[in-house]
């Protein structure tokens, strides 16, 4: 299968899976999610599984030994496609609406000189579309005391895509290409993947304190990784100019990834053998790659009101070894006819490498990894007539690299929580800035009825008020077991 078929393929892919480790910029929880994705000195119990591993070990309610998600009766589960650059009204304006012609047959909008400035403008931050789903098959955490600590285990899918389209090319199509034109492709990105961890997680209270801290939590998770498929693009130095006559020079530096699981039967364009392979990847595909990833955590009570955290999240990388196929190609290309179709013909092969791509030992991918730290402030505990328990907090989350879920912009986020006094609904909002998606306004609530807690929320409140205006659909619900 070649490579531009397999974004296609992917894309759609990217709408059925994805999991628990959020990245700099990532879903997590419901929870934590509707609280702008903040999460990370107030994670509790199973929450902490990904986020911050020192929080797994709750004080607060030692009570319940046990902490279970399942898929019953809703199952941790997040969505997330948007944009960073066009809304659903400038989609439908430029590729939806259509008018009817005299002949009563639908005729597409037909773009004015300004029309193409504007649509060329909204990719002057670049064009990039992100897709993922938050699933967990399994988490469970066991809490036997304070002094020895809680474990923690969890399954849970890692499927995620990233596709940028370069501003360059939309330019071409815009205003078409004139002697002495210059178009450049350099941003083109592409990546995709699934991967599955396995994550077993320890937290303990330690007694060698600061003076600061009444308690000291710290905790580690050890990551398994099994890899499903990868594809990526890794470099992409492509220029496309008009001379002389009109004629058109590519010159392009272009090197690209994938690697399947055996279940998926995909097919290369140049091995032959790999043709009429059957698909039946299933829910337990044999892997295509693995890896290992940790997570270090600190969590710190200074007081009863006020408490501080600190997380390291998936430090390590995957390596592809099944199926891996090398995308390469570095030529000038020239055509002065673009009638003749011994220029032309097989144009896209010799771009996108298929002409030379081959199959190579294996590809190392690192993790999203990322740093955390995120501060807690129990008002009621401050102010004891306050009419419920109120908690407020706040975030700083710094990607190392930009694979999925993951962003080198710093992100800022402030949130809070209020559950009215013998109540068992709680009430949840918070504001993610930076990142990839710049701002949020989150909101969302929970059910807690002591054995069973339901929660759901959405980091893009806002956006119900605006849909027209909206750059993406997101949202997260859940629910926890506790005796």
């Amino acid at each position: 299968m070649k490579l531009l078929k397999l974004t296609a393929v992917i894309f759609v892919l990217s709408i059925h899976l994805f999991a628990q480790s959020a990245g700099s910029i990532g879903m997590p929880d419901a929870r934590a999610t509707a609280m702008g994705r903040t999460y990370t000195a107030s994670s509790l119990g199973v929450d902490g599984i990904g986020t911050n591993p020192a929080t797994i070990l709750n004080k607060k309610d030692l009570t319940k030994k046990w902490e279970l998600r399942t898929l019953l009766p809703a199952p941790q589960l997040g969505f997330n496609i948007g944009s960073n650059f066009i809304t659903i009204d400038e989609y439908n304006y430029f590729f939806g609406e259509k008018t009817v012609g005299a002949d009563g047959k639908d005729v597409g909008r037909y773009l004015n000189s300004d029309d193409k400035d504007r649509l060329s403008e909204l990719f002057a931050d670049g064009g990039t579309i992100q897709s993922d789903i938050n699933f967990t098959l399994l988490s469970v955490i066991y809490k036997p005391n304070d002094k020895v600590g809680a474990f923690g285990f969890a399954i849970s899918d890692v499927f995620g895509s990233n596709l940028t389209f370069p501003r360059g090319l939309i330019d071409l199509i815009m205003h078409g290409n004139t002697q002495g034109d210059e178009f450049n492709f350099d941003d083109a990105g592409l990546e995709a993947w699934w991967l599955r961890k396995y994550a077993f997680t320890y937290a303990r209270t330690v007694n060698i304190l600061p003076k600061m801290f009444e308690q000291v939590n710290l905790g580690i998770s050890f990551n398994f990784v099994s890899g499903f498929f990868y594809t990526g693009i890794e470099r992409m130095k492509s220029q496309f100019s008009t001379g002389p006559e009109n004629a058109l020079t590519i010159k392009n530096d272009f090197l690209a990834y994938s690697s399947f699981s055996n279940d998926f039967g995909v097919a290369y364009g140049f091995d032959s053998t790999s043709f009429g392979k059957k698909s039946s990847p299933g829910l337990f595909p044999s892997p295509a790659g693995g890896g290992f990833g940790v997570d270090l955590g600190f969590w710190g009570k200074i007081n009863e009101a006020w408490a501080i955290g600190f997380s390291l999240t998936d430090l390590g990388s995957v390596k592809w070894d099944q199926n891996v196929a090398q995308f390469k190609t570095d030529t000038v290309i020239v055509i002065t006819n673009l009638s003749d179709e011994n220029q032309t013909k097989d144009l896209a092969d010799k771009i996108f490498g298929q002409k030379d791509a081959e199959y190579i030992g294996s590809i190392s991918t690192s993790l999203p990894t990322a740093l955390h730290i995120g501060v807690s402030y129990q008002l009621d505990k401050a102010k004891p007539n306050f009419p419920g328990q109120l908690l407020i907090v706040a975030d700083y989350n710094q990607g190392f690299n930009n694979r999925i879920r993951n962003s080198t912009t710093p992100r800022v986020s402030i949130g809070a929580e209020w559950i009215p006094k013998n109540w068992i609904l709680a009430f949840r909002t918070g504001f993610s800035f930076g990142g990839f998606h710049k701002f949020g306004w989150a909101a969302g609530g929970s059910f807690d009825f002591g054995f069973l807690e339901l929660s759901g929320g959405t980091p893009d409140f806002h956006q119900l008020f605006m849909p027209n205006s909206a750059k993406r659909v997101s949202f997260a619900f859940d629910s926890k077991w506790k005796f």
